[in-house]
């Protein structure tokens, strides 16, 4: 099956976990690959150049990282390949942190492999404003990307993903996901309106438009 932006808003599982001093931001889907293969295109970084952006460094605890396309470094703090990675999630003068999990489904023919992506984010202004979907938009245009490599790896995804953000299809991707974002927020106990105005703010910034906050 072709991953395509529809089948990605039903494909990926978002959550909002509230934590102490901040929220877990997880997004989880199961691809039709081996574990080795997933962890590969998430590790390697010519696999990761073709559909997330240019990356350096060790993955080996205590490793230095550099996502120079993203302007952001960190350190490895875990590993356990092909599993586990656990890192430092360094932007600017933020600091956050990222774990990324890999884990084979069981009795799955032929073999299936589940993603998720749980990035805590602390509980401040920019939150307050911005709510899940500031961080949560972003990495969904990531699994997209995954989505479509690991289908065919050969393929130069980030020009695809290039010309479809700058889309009205990309632009409506956009509002989707942030919305599904406001969704995820609620479930997790958020008031409606401000968490509606937060995902609406969200939506804004990606595309360069004013808030309509009516």
């Amino acid at each position: 099956m072709t991953a395509t932006p529809q089948s990605q808003l039903s494909d990926v599982t978002r959550t909002v976990i509230p934590v102490t001093g901040g929220h877990v931001v997880s997004l989880a889907q199961t691809f039709p690959v081996h574990p080795e293969e997933l962890w590969s295109a998430l590790t390697v970084g010519a696999h990761l150049e073709v559909w997330f952006g240019r990356a350096g460094g060790e993955v080996v605890t205590g490793g230095r990282y550099e996502l120079p396309d993203m302007e952001t470094s960190g350190t490895v703090l875990a590993v356990e390949e092909p599993h586990r990675l656990l890192l430092s999630w360094e932007f600017g003068k933020s600091s956050s942190e990222m774990e990324l999990l890999v884990t084979p489904v069981e009795g799955e023919e032929p073999a299936a492999t589940r993603f998720e992506l749980r990035h805590t984010v602390p509980a401040d202004a920019h939150w307050e404003t911005f709510g899940p979907a500031a961080t949560g938009c972003g990495w969904d245009g990531a699994l997209h990307g995954l989505a479509l490599h690991l289908e065919d790896p050969a393929a130069d995804v980030l020009v695809d993903l290039g010309a479809f953000a700058a889309s009205p299809e990309g632009a409506e991707f956009t509002r989707a996901t942030a919305d599904a974002w406001y969704e995820a927020h609620v479930a997790a106990g958020a008031d409606r309106k401000p968490a509606r105005k937060a995902s609406v703010r969200t939506a804004a910034f990606y595309l360069g438009e004013e808030p309509d906050l009516a």
